[in-house]
């Protein structure tokens, strides 16, 4: 009797142990959502230090906190969770008589799958007796538009032509959707000044050359019309760098490979822009043609009179700029290489056309 209940037992510790979680199903694409708040959209005269998000499941939490924007702006809010609800506590005094807006942007992703948001969210309240009910709606056109900040700067206290997203933070903030659709609500009657910004270090300032960004026009919010809608944004990153090599490649003994470290100004590139000198003689040494590797022109063919082998020459390329303006850096538009002992075998062809193969008709010009 004793080792038939020890079988039994053990029968049962081992299915036991081999519970898991069903496999299969259909796959979770479903975002996170927030399905309750504290206190009430749109309260006034709030005199709390803390309000509470509450989740439809379980989400990152450090995804939340990083995604979460005040506006006008409280520094160092703490976070307090209790499974799918999360207590932001402020620890400064609120101003008085001030609508604000405590928006959760589109990075929260749901633990079981990654999920994203769908859009921000947001909700309004009052330390004074009524609620701004100012608007502005728009888009961000990108490849990837989710995620762009829209900072939002009130230009009736400040100088306009100073205001610099570099130095200083936005007043308001939302976040576009996966769709590029976003909305500033909440907003208070003045002029508002807005700026598209893929923010990648999070630390909500522009960075120049990291940040892809965008501008429209200011907007005007009056007590009268309180909502505009149709703002659009077009997002880049800002070229202030100057081009340079960043490679010469013999290929053979009358061809070298000039490589840039972005596409030219076609129109800023001639057989002029290229010469070359014979380091062993301290001659300059002959360029015949070149021609783009592709139409980006980021990489020429420049052919020359024949090279010795294994001797030194140098590169310079005078004038060239980037699509931006920029003419080459000084310190960046020389490059030594090596002469070829490969013989130019290589047939004639046609590696770039402006004209395209489906072209029926040609028009002089």
């Amino acid at each position: 009797m004793k080792q038939f209940i020890i079988l039994v037992i053990t029968i049962f510790l081992i299915g036991c142990a081999g519970q898991r979680l069903p496999e299969g199903g259909p796959a979770d694409l479903a975002p996170p959502q927030i399905i309750s708040v504290f206190p009430e959209p749109n309260s006034i005269n709030f005199t709390g230090n803390s309000i509470v998000l509450e989740f439809n499941e379980y989400v990152d939490r450090r995804s939340v906190e990083s995604a979460i924007f005040i506006s006008p702006s409280i520094e160092n809010a703490e976070y307090d969770w209790s499974g799918t609800e999360v207590t932001i506590f402020f620890n400064q005094e609120l101003r008085k008589n001030t609508t604000y807006v405590v928006s959760v942007g589109t990075d929260v992703v749901d633990v079981r799958a990654g999920n994203r948001m769908a859009n921000a969210f947001s909700i309004s309240f009052s330390t004074g007796e009524k609620i701004d009910n100012g608007a502005i709606f728009g888009k961000v056109f990108d490849e990837k538009p989710d995620g762009v900040l829209i900072f939002s700067y009130r230009l009736n206290d400040i100088n306009p032509d100073t205001l610099n997203p570099a130095i200083s933070k936005p007043d308001y903030l939302t976040q576009a959707g996966s769709m590029g659709d976003f909305e500033l609500t909440n907003l208070a009657a003045g002029k508002y000044r807005l700026f598209a910004i893929r923010d990648e270090y999070r630390n909500l300032l522009y960075d120049p050359e990291t940040d892809a960004a965008g501008t429209t026009d200011d907007v005007l919010i009056t007590d009268v019309d309180t909502v505009k809608s149709g703002i659009k944004f077009i997002i880049a990153k800002e070229d202030s760098t100057p081009p340079r090599i960043t490679s010469v490649q013999s290929t053979d003994m009358h061809h070298i490979r000039v490589q840039f470290s972005e596409p030219l100004d076609s129109a800023s590139v001639s057989i002029k822009s290229f010469q070359i000198l014979d380091t062993a003689g301290q001659k300059s040494f002959s360029v015949l043609k070149y021609f783009p590797q592709g139409s980006q022109f980021i990489s020429f063919i420049v052919i020359t009179d024949k090279q010795t082998a294994d001797s030194l020459y140098l590169l310079k390329v005078n004038g060239v700029k980037d699509k931006s303006g920029f003419v080459i850096n000084p310190i960046a538009q020389v490059k030594l290489f090596t002469g070829s002992r490969v013989q130019d075998t290589i047939p004639p062809s046609i590696v770039y056309s402006t004209i395209k193969d489906s072209t029926s008709t040609i028009f002089p010009g």
